[in-house]
């Protein structure tokens, strides 16, 4: 069984490593041709994806065909691969001619503080802002796991180390390890549009409608003492746009988050509830500029589990999440 496993290992590792190569070697506009096919083969081949993205498209976004966006979103899929790969590989020199900024000022004088910088962005071409680093030059870090198998280990830590930010560990407290980077005034990149647990009865307005919010990313900026600085990426044609938004200080919330012990406690702070619900109406703002560039096959506010239930008895989104908060608020 381990000759087998350690087998099934090398050949995967020869496939990707193959696959990367070819993305390499291929003209841009075939190599991003492909992509969208096989976008579209997972369309097709992922029905349980296809219909969450539909189910949550219609009720989030108004005047939009839900059918034809869903197929859009899974097309920029294949965009984000070859992108990544193509980008991971390019010389510096290439790579700023393919990335425009705007906003500078607000990440340079962010950066001049001295203070901890949270950089903030949203399940919209995030993969791409990785190379920040190359462009901007300045570092940062953010959180990433380990994959099991060693070899494919060791592509992903080449594609990364290409990017030119630094890896925290995934183990040993991310809460506490993020908060000392930010406090030593570092800098630290986060997706902050995760669904949270609903026990943490950290409810955000998305799109007009109550989603249970991870409040880490907020009560770790205001224990970091941290500046927090939205970005986002938008791709135009054959480039992206890298935007930073004017610069938020956590000290402008107040300081009742002092009470907080543990991310159930987070509904009772102000501070929290208020900076977590701005984080989320930043991105869905951008969202709505080009919605179908965000990764919509995320299940944002329900659980997947629930998602799934919810299609195969062909019951109502907003009641059911509705019903959802009302429950979590109401419990205890």
């Amino acid at each position: 069984m381990k000759l087998l496993t350690k087998l099934s290992g090398e050949i995967l590792y020869v496939l990707v490593y193959s696959l990367i190569y070819l993305v390499r070697a291929l003209p841009y506009r075939i190599a991003i041709g492909i992509g969208r096919f096989f976008g579209i083969l997972a369309w097709i081949s992922l029905p349980l994806h296809r219909r969450i993205s539909q189910m949550q498209i219609h009720h989030a976004l108004e005047g939009v065909n839900p059918w034809m966006m869903t197929l859009k979103v899974f097309m920029h899929q294949g965009d984000i691969f070859m992108d990544s790969v193509r980008f991971a590989f390019m010389k510096d020199a290439d790579l700023k001619k393919r990335i425009l900024i705007e906003g500078r000022e607000h990440i340079e004088s962010a950066l001049a503080s001295e203070r901890g910088v949270m950089m903030i962005t949203g399940h919209l071409n995030w993969e791409i802002l990785g190379h920040i680093p190359r462009v901007l030059g300045f570092t940062f870090s953010i959180m990433g796991d380990i994959i099991k198998n060693p070899k494919i280990q060791s592509i992903v830590e080449d594609i990364r180390s290409r990017y030119g930010f630094t890896l925290l560990p995934p183990k040993g407290g991310m809460m506490s390890l993020i908060t000392d980077e930010l406090l030593s005034g570092r800098t630290i990149g986060i997706v902050i549009d995760q669904r949270g647990k609903r026990e943490n009865k950290v409810f955000c307005n998305v799109f007009g409608m109550p989603a249970p919010t991870n409040p880490a990313p907020a009560l770790m900026a205001l224990r970091g003492d941290a500046l927090i600085q939205p970005v986002s990426a938008i791709k135009k044609g054959d480039t992206y746009l890298f935007r930073f938004e004017k610069t938020i200080d956590s000290r402008d919330f107040g300081d009742d988050y002092k009470q907080v012990e543990t991310l159930n406690d987070c509904w009772k702070s102000s501070a929290v509830k208020t900076l977590t619900q701005l984080m989320q109406s930043w991105i869905s703002t951008y969202v709505k500029r080009c919605p179908q560039q965000y990764f919509w096959l995320h299940s944002r506010w329900l659980r997947r589990s629930d998602m799934k239930r919810l299609i195969r008895s062909g019951g109502d989104f907003t009641d059911s999440v509705r019903i959802q908060k009302e429950h979590y608020l109401n419990e205890g």
